[in-house]
C-alpha cells in the first residue's frame, strides 16, 4: 500500500491505485527519456573518460560550475574500464549454491504458535525404543564441563575476576591435573590473560600442559564471546586476532578447532565466516528462536553445514551444532525435562539460593541410589539423542560463573564419575559416557557421519525469542550512545593502526631507535586500546545490557582507547611530516588532534582554533582506499578567514569555504558569540596527509551562510554578522546540483527530487511505549502497539534553515529530538546524498522509544535488506503472523528497500534496530528509555541515557534493470557507491592542528604508501596491524611482522559506478619498497596458519565478498 501524507490519507483506495499506476507510467517515461539521452551521449562519455577530468565531477551532472582542486592524473589511469571488463559482474550474474534449507523457508512455513509441548514446554513429547542401541551401536555421550564468564554484566570485568573468575581457573587446573579423564573448555582470552598476569610460573606451565594434552580446550579463542548483531566485522576480527595472537605468544601453536557461543542473543553468518576462515572447523550455538529449534529438531536438522548465502563453491561451510532447549544451564541441557536435569546439577545440593525451582533437589550419588539415578539420567540422554541423526550426544555441564571453588568442582566430577562408571559397566544399557571437550564431541560425531552428509543451511538467526512473544529486538538500540561511541573508537583505532604500521616500517628501514621514536611505548598504548575495544564487543557490552556501573566502566575504557589513539596519531603524523629529522625528545607535541574527549559520557568535541596569529596549518589524513572530495569542519574564533592549500613552500591556492554559526547544542537555538564553524572543501588521495592553511583576512573571506526561520518569533535577537530572514512560503527548499529536498513549514521532509525524477519521501519521528503486562527492557522490545507520530507544530518546534555555498541544511528543534538535514554542494560522493542527523536525549520519566520513519513510494512489498555486521546483506520480510517486535532486525551499518525502479539505502554511522512494517516504509530506531527490568537477569531498566547524535546518509538510486538471480536471492548487494559512502561515514578523515612551529621544512603532502598507490574500486584495506611478539603485558614489544588485511566488496553491478574507479591488479611492489620487505605470506584471517608464500611482484587474488590476510615480515 502506498504511504501518503495526512491529506492523501483521505483519498479513496481506488484513487490511490490510480495514483500508483500514474506514478509508474511517469517513472517509465522518465527512464525511457534517460535511456535515449544516455545513448545519445554515450560516445561523448567515452571520449570524456579518456581525458583528464575529475571522476567525482563525472559522477554529478554534466553541467559543472567549477572544478575542485588539483587533479591527480595517475588516479585516472585505466578509469574507463567498464562493468563488462570487471569479473565481479560475471560473479554477480551467477547463482550461489543451493542449500538444504534456509531461514526464509522456516519463517514462511512455521505457524509460530505457542503450543504446550509437555515437559519440554516449547517442544514436543519425545519417545524412543531401547532396541535402537546395541553393543555395536552404543549411545556415545560427551559431557563437556564449562563455565560461562561474562567480561562484564552485573559486575565489571575486573570485579568479576576478583569475585569468581580467578578462582574458577585455579580450580579447574587443580581438578584437571588430578584426573586425566577430566575435561574443560575455556572461551574468554581476556580473562585468561588477566589470570596469566598474576599466575606463578608453575601455574602457567600447568595451564599450558593441560591445553597441549587436550584436557583443557580453548574454544573460539577470541578476546571475548562477542555479540553478533551490533558489532562491525572490523571489531569482530580485531578481537579474534587479539585472542589468537595472545595464544600464539603465550601458549604456542595449539590448534583451535571449535567455537563456542552459548550466550550471544542471536547469530550472524558473518561470525561463522570469520571463524571458518581462521581455521576453526566446527561451532556450537544456543540462543536460537524456540520455534526454529522445534522445527529443526523435528527434522533432525539441529546439526548442519552453515554456508554463506553468497557462496558459489561451498568453501565457507562450517559444521554447526544447535543446542535444542531453553537455556545452556544444566537443567536445560541433559534432556527435555528440566525437572529431571536439575537434579544432576550438584552445585544446587550445596547452595540453597540456586535450588531447583521444580522442587526436586539433587542428591549425592551413592551405591544405594546410583542405579536409579543413572537410569533416570540416561532416559534424558536417550530422549535428547532422538533430536539428532547420530548416536553421538553432546551434553554441556555448566552455567554462569561455575566451578568457583574446589567443593563445587568435586561435587560435579565425583558424582558424574559414579554415574558414568555405573552406566558404562551396564553392558545391557549400551551407553558409553565420558568427559570431553567440544572438539572431542565433533571428532566422535564425524566418525559417525561424514561432514558432507550433513544438511546445509543459509541465513542468520535473528530475531531471537526465548518464550512467548518475547523478542530480543530491544538490545539492537539499547544505550545507543555507547553504540555510537563504539564506531568512533573503531575509526580512531583503525587510523592509528595504519599510521603506526607505516611509521614502524620507516623506523625499521632507517634504523631509528626508541629514543627518537618510542615505538614500544606507543605500541603498549595501542595494544591497550585494541583490548579495550575488544572487551566492549562482549555480548553484554555493545549490546547495552549491563548494569549502570558496568556501562560506565566500559565507557571509561573506550575513553582511554580514544585518548591513546589521539596521542599515537599526533606523534605518528609528526614523524611523517618531519621525516628523518623527527626526534621525540624535541618534536613531541608538534601537533594536536582537532577533537577532544574529556569524559566518557559525551561524544568527542571539536577544539576551538584561536586565530592569535594570522595563520594556522592543519594536516588532514584520509584513512580510506579512495580519493575523497568532501567537506571538513573546524571551530574558529573569527569569521574573517580564508582557506588555502599549500602547493609548495612558497605558493598556495585558495579553496572553497563557508562560515556557519556555532550553536550552543544540537537542539539549541542559542548562538555562541565569537565562535564559528568553518567548512572547507578538501581533495585528498587515499592514505594521504595533506596540509591546509587557515588565514585571517579582510580581503574576500569565506562567505557566510544565510539563516532563515519559518516562524519569526524564533529568530534570535542578534546573531551578528549573519543575515537573518523569516520564510513567507509554506514549503522550504534546499538543493544542490543533484538533489532537491522540500520540507513543510514544520520541518517535515516532503519529497526528494533526484535530477529530473521526483519521489515522495517523508520523514517523521515516531514513539513507542511499552506493554503494561510484559514490559520492554534492555533486552526485549515489547511495545504497547504501533508507533505513534510525535506531533510537530509551531508551538513545540523550531525550524531553522542555513543556506550556504558549500552546505545547506534544515534544523528541526523539538523538546524530544533534534533533526538536521544536510545537502553538500560539492562534486564528491557526499554531493549525491542527503545526510540526516538525529539528536536525542531522553530524560522523561516514562517508557519511551523513538524511531525515524522514512516513508516513500517504493513498492518493496514489505521486503527489505539489512546488513550483517557491515559485511554482507540479507533479505528480510515483514510477516503479519508475527508481532511487531519480531519484525525488527539489527542494522549494523546499512539497510535498503527497493522495487524494480528505485532503491533507497540508509547508511548508518551506528548500529540500531530497523524495520519495514508496511510497504514503502523503513523505520530506524534511535534510542530507548525504560523504567523497569524485563526479567532477563539484569535487574534494572535503562535510565542512564546520554545525548546522542545518530547520523545517516540517504542514497536514492535508479534501478532500471534487475538480475534474474536477484529475484529470489537470500542476499542482496549494495552499490559500489553505497560501499564507499559507508567507508566515508565509518572512517572519517582526521584533522590535526600545528601547535608548535617547527624549524624543519614540513611536507605538504605525505603518501603513506607509494606515491601512485591506489586500491581497486572494489577492494578495501581492513587493517594494517603491527604484531606483538612478546608475553609481557606491562610493556609490549613491536615484532618484525605486520598483518595486511584486504576485503573485496560484492556489489550491485546494475549501477555504472565502475567507470569512476580503477580495477588494476594489486601487487605489493606497488605498495611497499622491496628493500623494506623480507617475506610475505598469505595466512588464515588471524595469522595462525600460513597458506602460501607471496612474491612481492605477484598479483594478489582476493575472492569476491571475502577477506584475506597477509603476514608481512619486514627487514
Amino acid at each position: 500500500m502506498l504511504q501518503t501524507g495526512r491529506i492523501d490519507n483521505q483519498i479513496s483506495s481506488k484513487s490511490i491505485e490510480q495514483l500508483n499506476e500514474l506514478e509508474d507510467t511517469i517513472r517509465q517515461l522518465q527512464l525511457s527519456v534517460k535511456d535515449f539521452d544516455n545513448n545519445k551521449h554515450k560516445q561523448q562519455q567515452q571520449q570524456l573518460s579518456k581525458v583528464n577530468i575529475e571522476p567525482d565531477v563525472l559522477i554529478n551532472k554534466s553541467k559543472i560550475k567549477y572544478i575542485d582542486h588539483e587533479t591527480d592524473k595517475k588516479w585516472h589511469e585505466n578509469i574507463n574500464e567498464t562493468a563488462e571488463d570487471n569479473p565481479q559482474c560475471a560473479w554477480r550474474a551467477s547463482s550461489p549454491l543451493n542449500t538444504t534449507f534456509e531461514i526464509r523457508q522456516l519463517y514462511e512455513t512455521l505457524p509460530f504458535d505457542d503450543v504446550d509441548g509437555g515437559v519440554w514446554k516449547q517442544g514436543f513429547a519425545i519417545t524412543y525404543k531401547e532396541s535402537q542401541w546395541s553393543q555395536d551401536n552404543k549411545l556415545k555421550v560427551i559431557l563437556m564441563p564449562h563455565s560461562h564468564c561474562d567480561p562484564g554484566w552485573l559486575y565489571t570485568f575486573e570485579e568479576y575476576f576478583g569475585r569468581a573468575t580467578k578462582s574458577i581457573i585455579d580450580t579447574i587446573l587443580t581438578a584437571l591435573s588430578s584426573n586425566s579423564k577430566y575435561k574443560f573448555v575455556w572461551a574468554e582470552i581476556s580473562y585468561l590473560n588477566l589470570w596469566w598476569e598474576q599466575a606463578s610460573i608453575d601455574k602457567r606451565e600447568l595451564c599450558k600442559k593441560l591445553i597441549n594434552n587436550g584436557q583443557l580446550e580453548i574454544v573460539t579463542g577470541g578476546w571475548v564471546m562477542n555479540d553478533e548483531a551490533n558489532t562491525h566485522y572490523y571489531a569482530m576480527l580485531n578481537q579474534l586476532i587479539e585472542g589468537h595472537q595472545w595464544i600464539d605468544n603465550h601458549i604456542g601453536e595449539v590448534k583451535l578447532k571449535s567455537a563456542w557461543a552459548n550466550d550471544p542473543f542471536g547469530y550472524s553468518p558473518t561470525m561463522a565466516y570469520l571463524l571458518q576462515r581462521t581455521g576453526i572447523q566446527h561451532m556450537a550455538i544456543q540462543r536460537v528462536h524456540y520455534h526454529l529449534k522445534k522445527a529443526m529438531a523435528k527434522e533432525k536438522k539441529l546439526e548442519f553445514l552453515w554456508r554463506q548465502a553468497w557462496d558459489r563453491s561451498s568453501s565457507t561451510d562450517i559444521l554447526c551444532h544447535v543446542m535444542p532447549f531453553f537455556s545452556y544451564d544444566i537443567p536445560h541441557t541433559c534432556g527435555p525435562d528440566p525437572k529431571v536435569c536439575c537434579q544432576f546439577d550438584f552445585k544446587r545440593e550445596l547452595i540453597s539460593d540456586i535450588a531447583c525451582p521444580w522442587g526436586v533437589p539433587p542428591v549425592k550419588i551413592t551405591k544405594s541410589n546410583v542405579e536409579e539415578r543413572a537410569s533416570l539420567l540416561l532416559d534424558q540422554y536417550r530422549k535428547k539423542s532422538q533430536l539428532y541423526e547420530t548416536n553421538v550426544l553432546f551434553i554441556p555441564l555448566g552455567d554462569d560463573f561455575r566451578y568457583v571453588g574446589a567443593n563445587e568442582a568435586a561435587q560435579q566430577f565425583n558424582n558424574y564419575d559414579k554415574l558414568f562408571n555405573y552406566m558404562n559397566n551396564r553392558t545391557d544399557w549400551h551407553v558409553d559416557a565420558q568427559y570431553g571437550t567440544l572438539s572431542n564431541y565433533f571428532e566422535q560425531l564425524q566418525l559417525s557421519k561424514k561432514k558432507t552428509e550433513f544438511p546445509s543451511y543459509a541465513g542468520d538467526f535473528f530475531t531471537y525469542a526465548d518464550r512467548n512473544d518475547h523478542y530480543w529486538s530491544g538490545y539492537y538500540t539499547s544505550r545507543s550512545f555507547f553504540k555510537r561511541l563504539d564506531r568512533i573508537v573503531e575509526s580512531y583505532l583503525r587510523a592509528t593502526e595504519i599510521l603506526f604500521a607505516v611509521v614502524n616500517l620507516k623506523t625499521s628501514e632507517h634504523k631509528i631507535d626508541e629514543e627518537h621514536f618510542p615505538k614500544d611505548r606507543f605500541y603498549t598504548m595501542l595494544s591497550t586500546a585494541r583490548r579495550n575495544l575488544a572487551l566492549f564487543q562482549h555480548h553484554d557490552g555493545i549490546t547495552g545490557t549491563a548494569r549502570y556501573p558496568v556501562v560506565n566502566d566500559y565507557g571509561k575504557k573506550l575513553l582511554a582507547a580514544i585518548r591513546s589513539c589521539y596521542r599515537i596519531i599526533e606523534e605518528s603524523v609528526s614523524f611523517l611530516i618531519l621525516d628523518k629529522s623527527y626526534s621525540y625528545s624535541t618534536n613531541q607535541n608538534l601537533l594536536t588532534m582537532d577533537s577532544w574527549m574529556d569524559r566518557y559520557d559525551t561524544l568527542p568535541q571539536r577544539k576551538l582554533i584561536t586565530m592569535k596569529t594570522d595563520l594556522k596549518t592543519l594536516h588532514i589524513f584520509n584513512p580510506t582506499d579512495q580519493r575523497r572530495i568532501e567537506i571538513v569542519k573546524v571551530i574558529i574564533d573569527d569569521y574573517n578567514i580564508r582557506v588555502s592549500y599549500r602547493i609548495s613552500a612558497t605558493s598556495v591556492t585558495p579553496i572553497r569555504c563557508q562560515i556557519d554559526p556555532k550553536w550552543a547544542g544540537k537542539r539549541s537555538n542559542d548562538f555562541i558569540s565569537n565562535q564559528f564553524e568553518l567548512l572547507f572543501l578538501v581533495d585528498i588521495e587515499p592514505y594521504t596527509i595533506k596540509s591546509y592553511i587557515i588565514q585571517y583576512t579582510n580581503d574576500n573571506p569565506c562567505p557566510m551562510s544565510k539563516l532563515e526561520y519559518t516562524d519569526e518569533k524564533n529568530i534570535p535577537a542578534s546573531i551578528s554578522p549573519f543575515q537573518l530572514t523569516s520564510s513567507t512560503g509554506k514549503v522550504i527548499k534546499i538543493e544542490n546540483d543533484y538533489l532537491t529536498c522540500k520540507f513543510s513549514k514544520h520541518g517535515v521532509l516532503l519529497s526528494i527530487q533526484q535530477l529530473q525524477e521526483k519521489m515522495r519521501f517523508n520523514v517523521n519521528v515516531i514513539r513507542y511505549g511499552t506493554n503494561p503486562s510484559s514490559n520492554s527492557g534492555a533486552y526485549l522490545f515489547l511495545p504497547d502497539g504501533p508507533g505513534q507520530e510525535v506531533p510537530a507544530s509551531s508551538k513545540n518546534i523550531i525550524v531553522r534553515v542555513q543556506h550556504g555555498n558549500l552546505v545547506s541544511r534544515v534544523d528541526v528543534l523539538h523538546e524530544l529530538y533534534g533533526l538536521q538535514y544536510k545537502l553538500a554542494n560539492i562534486n564528491g560522493l557526499d554531493g549525491r546524498i542527503l545526510e540526516v542527523g538525529a539528536t536525542t536525549f531522553l530524560t522523561i520519566d516514562r517508557d519511551i522509544e523513538l524511531a525515524l520513519r522514512f516513508s516513500t513510494n517504493i513498492k518493496n512489498d514489505q521486503v527489505f535488506f539489512t546488513d550483517l555486521n557491515g559485511f554482507q546483506m540479507i533479505r528480510r520480510k515483514t510477516y503479519k503472523k508475527l508481532p511487531l517486535q519480531a519484525n525488527v532486525y539489527p542494522m549494523s551499518a546499512m539497510s535498503f528497500i527497493q522495487d524494480n525502479q528505485l532503491r533507497m539505502t540508509i547508511i548508518s554511522a551506528q548500529p540500531c534496530g530497523v524495520a519495514s512494517l508496511n510497504t514503502g516504509l523503513l523505520d530506524v530506531f534511535l534510542d530507548r528509555r525504560l523504567l523497569r527490568d524485563d526479567g532477563r537477569g539484569l535487574g534494572q531498566g535503562v535510565l542512564d541515557n546520554r545525548e546522542i547524535v545518530s547520523v545517516f546518509k540517504i542514497l536514492i538510486e535508479n534501478r532500471k534493470d534487475t538480475l534474474s538471480v536477484d529475484k529470489n536471492s537470500l542476499t542482496g548487494y549494495p552499490s559500489l557507491l553505497a560501499h564507499h559512502l559507508s567507508m566515508q561515514l565509518l572512517y572519517p578523515m582526521h584533522t590535526l592542528q600545528m601547535i608548535k612551529d617547527s624549524s624543519e621544512p614540513l611536507s605538504r603532502r605525505i603518501h603513506l604508501f607509494s606515491n601512485d598507490f591506489s586500491l581497486p574500486g572494489d577492494v578495501h584495506l581492513v587493517n594494517f596491524r603491527t604484531l606483538n611478539d612478546n608475553i609481557n603485558s606491562e610493556k609490549f614489544h613491536v615484532s618484525d611482522s605486520m598483518a595486511f588485511i584486504l576485503r573485496k566488496f560484492s556489489y550491485d553491478c546494475i549501477q555504472d559506478y565502475d567507470k569512476f574507479y580503477q580495477f588494476n591488479a594489486i601487487k605489493f611492489e606497488n605498495i611497499f619498497k622491496s628493500e623494506q620487505i623480507d617475506r610475505i605470506d598469505k595466512t588464515s584471517l588471524t595469522l595462525r596458519h600460513t597458506e602460501e608464500k607471496v612474491d612481492i611482484t605477484s598479483k594478489l587474488v582476493i575472492p569476491v565478498a571475502e577477506i584475506v590476510t597477509y603476514r608481512i615480515k619486514i627487514r
